[in-house]
This record gives structure tokens, C-alpha cells and sequence, in this order.
């Protein structure tokens, strides 16, 4: 079964709830089990093991995963990986509670300890049973050995309840097979609708641009170059992600400039200079009744990114800070990405000749910080267009969801 990012996202959301949960029932156990009869030593290296691990969990799982990129499918099963054995381990370790509670605690908390292990179980199948073999590590060791240690204690006395257990085993396990593939199957359709969505989106983006005799993948550049950048100023992962689908459509409005403007191949006169200006409003007005949260954002950057920090572009003439941060952002990659491609009325310009471009007019044109945190970033720029050239020569496709 394939692992989706979404299935570490979901378990990741969960880690802060599970841990403090844990460690009060470690806390309740510790007291319960303070009675004669019970090895103090057992106890406490069983609660400094236990505490341990809810620490480590925390440090490797809280949510701050979501600042790495969640199509990292590597570094998704990496993350399962060491969730599993996090599992495995506070599974066994609960086990070897359990076992010693059979054999040394005041028979009225034996019962006390299959609550607690059914607890367990229980609230496992709505995080950890997101992924089935994740549940498995955690529920079997700690019910096998409690079921165990029930029967041969004195298998004539408690093999009613060892079967009870395991049976009760059984449905949680099948339980959690069910709501794992449930998940799984959930995902996978959430997935593949919002591909769709992301390419539709692109197909739009590049419909505006087609018009502009840009035939390549320049909106898909941009947008790559605008999460990378975004990611740099301090986005959360989805709101760069966001960012990097809305940006395709920032010259979505050259739809509605006449060719005789658009296509022209010499100077603009003023009047037609001020109908290309147009093309930002165009493109916020087709997207303005749209509720999406990407729509919504590309309104912003159709609308923004012709703004300059000086305050001499348009349409609104903003300036500084007061150009939203998203529009800065755009304006950098587009231009960059735009001085870089070769076009017929143009030659290509070296990287370093743009660098230099956008570092004359960072403080004029562009904000001067973006500038930089751009430039740190070039390298997987143009790491990402190579890509997309050896994947379009390869395929003719243009799945951006694949390539990000």
C-alpha cells in the first residue's frame, strides 16, 4: 500500500494530543503501582523509558513537519520508518508493564491494566491505524504480552479472559485494517481531484501566456521560482504551496488584450501602453467571484504583480510593504525567469546578467530583501527547468504536480 504524505500529516496533527496523553496515564500508573508488592526499581526505569520516548516523539513529530515539502516521498517513509520503531518501543514497553502487573501488582489491577491496554488500542485506530503496520507495532506487542501473561500465569483460571482478549485483539485489528484502507482510499480520491485542480489551473495560467507568443513553461518556472522564494521569506509549506499554484496565473488577463496591442511587435504607443496596463485588472476581475483560497490569491498576484517598491508601477501605484508580499514575490520570479528565455525579439541573458538587473533595481523595482533570497535560490530554479525541459521532451506532458 502506498504511503501519501497525507498519512504522516494526519498522524504528525496528532503527536501533541497523543503525548500528553500518554504521559498522564504514565503518570497514573506510576502512582497506582507505588504499593507493596510492585519493584519500585521496575517502576521507575519503566517511567523514565516511557517519558523518554513520548520526548523523542515530540522532537521528531511535532507539527512543524509541514515545513518540508509533503511530495518528499522519501523523506515520508523515513519519517514512517522512525515513527514505527517510536511505536514499537512504547508498545513493548507498556507490554513489559502489563507482564509485570500480572506477576507482582494486587490481583484488583489486573483488570485495571486490560482497561488501560484497550484504552490504548482504542484511541490508536483513529491516529496511529491511519497506517495499518503503524498500529500493528504499537497494539500487538502490548496486548500479546497482556493476553499472555494472563493465561500462563494460571491457565485454568483466566483462559476465559484470554480469550475474551483476544478476541476483543482481533476486532480492534480488523477494525483498524478497515479504517486504514478507508483513509488510504479517502486520500487517494482527495489526491487525484486536487491534481486535477492544480492542472486545470496551470492550463489556464499558460492560456494567457500562449496568446504572448510564450509557448514554453515559463508560468510553471514562475510558479516554481515563487514557492522556492516564498519558502525563503518564511511561507508555511501549504501557504507556498498555495502561492506556487496561483502564480501561474498572473498574466491571466492578456486574454482580454487585443492582438493588434499584445502581438505588436514594435513600441507600444501611450494609449496602447495604457491598455496593456489593463491586463492586471482584467485578470483580478476574472478571478474576484471565485471562493478557492488559490483563486483568491491569484487575484492578489494578477492584480500586484506590476507594482514596484518605489511606488512608480501599476495599476494602483503601492509601494513598499504595501505591495502584498505575494505580488513582490511574483514580480521577481516573472521578470527574472522572462530576462533568462530566449525570445524572438530578444537574446537569452546569462544568469549572472539578470542577477546583476535585479540587484540595480532592487529598492526601485523589487523589494531589495526578496532580491537576495531569490538569488540564494537559483540554483534549484534552474535545477527545476531542466527538469521540466527533460520531462517535456520525454513525455510532451506538463504535470506540475509530479515535477514539484
Amino acid at each position: 500500500m502506498k504511503i501519501r504524505p497525507s498519512q504522516l500529516d494526519h498522524i504528525v496533527s496528532q503527536t501533541t494530543q497523543g503525548i500528553i496523553g500518554q504521559f498522564l496515564v504514565i503518570l497514573l500508573m506510576t502512582l497506582l503501582l507505588q504499593k507493596p508488592g510492585f519493584p519500585e526499581k521496575t517502576l521507575y526505569i519503566w517511567c523514565v523509558c516511557g517519558v523518554a520516548l513520548l520526548i523523542h516523539r515530540y522532537i521528531n513529530f511535532r507539527p512543524y513537519y509541514r515545513h518540508i515539502s509533503g511530495k518528499d516521498i522519501r523523506h515520508v517513509r523515513s519519517r514512517i520508518r522512525r515513527y514505527t520503531v517510536n511505536v514499537l518501543l512504547m508498545g513493548v514497553l507498556w507490554a513489559f508493564l502489563f507482564a509485570q502487573i500480572i506477576l507482582h501488582a494486587p490481583r484488583e489491577l489486573h483488570y485495571f491494566a486490560i482497561a488501560v491496554a484497550y484504552g490504548f488500542a482504542g484511541a490508536a485506530i483513529a491516529t496511529l491505524g491511519t497506517i495499518f503496520r503503524v498500529y500493528l507495532s504499537f497494539v500487538f506487542p502490548m496486548l500479546g504480552t497482556l493476553i499472555a501473561a494472563f493465561y500462563f500465569q494460571s491457565p485454568s483460571t483466566d483462559i476465559v479472559v484470554a480469550l475474551i482478549m483476544l478476541l476483543g485483539l482481533g476486532y480492534l485489528l480488523y477494525t483498524a485494517y478497515e479504517y486504514s484502507s478507508n483513509f488510504q482510499l479517502m486520500h487517494e480520491r482527495t489526491d487525484r481531484l486536487r491534481e486535477t485542480e492544480m492542472e486545470a489551473l496551470v492550463c489556464l495560467g499558460k492560456a494567457g501566456e500562449y496568446r504572448d507568443a510564450e509557448t514554453s513553461n515559463h508560468v510553471l518556472r514562475v510558479g516554481y521560482a515563487a514557492y522556492l522564494l516564498a519558502r525563503s521569506a518564511g511561507f508555511p509549506e501549504p501557504e507556498a504551496e498555495t502561492l506556487m499554484y496561483a502564480s501561474p496565473l498572473h498574466d491571466l488577463g492578456k486574454i482580454g488584450i487585443p492582438d493588434s496591442i499584445l502581438l505588436k511587435p514594435g513600441k507600444l504607443t501611450d494609449e496602447e501602453q495604457y491598455v496593456m496596463k489593463n491586463h492586471t485588472r482584467i485578470g483580478a476581475e476574472i478571478l474576484k467571484h471565485s471562493q478557492s483560497g488559490v483563486m483568491k490569491l491569484a487575484k492578489v498576484v494578477a492584480l500586484s504583480h506590476h507594482e514596484k517598491w518605489d511606488g512608480s508601477g501599476f495599476p494602483d501605484g503601492l509601494s513598499g510593504e504595501a505591495i502584498p508580499i505575494e505580488g513582490r514575490i511574483v514580480a521577481i520570479c516573472d521578470v527574472f525567469d522572462a530576462l533568462v528565455s530566449c525570445r524572438p525579439y530578444k537574446k537569452c541573458w546569462s544568469d549572472a546578467e539578470a542577477i546583476d538587473y535585479l540587484r540595480q533595481n532592487a529598492g526601485k523595482h523589487f523589494d531589495p530583501r526578496l532580491v537576495e533570497l531569490f538569488v540564494q535560490n537559483i540554483p534549484k530554479v534552474k535545477a527545476f527547468s531542466h527538469r521540466l525541459e527533460d520531462h517535456e521532451s520525454a513525455t510532451g506532458l506538463h504535470p506540475i504536480i509530479q515535477l514539484m
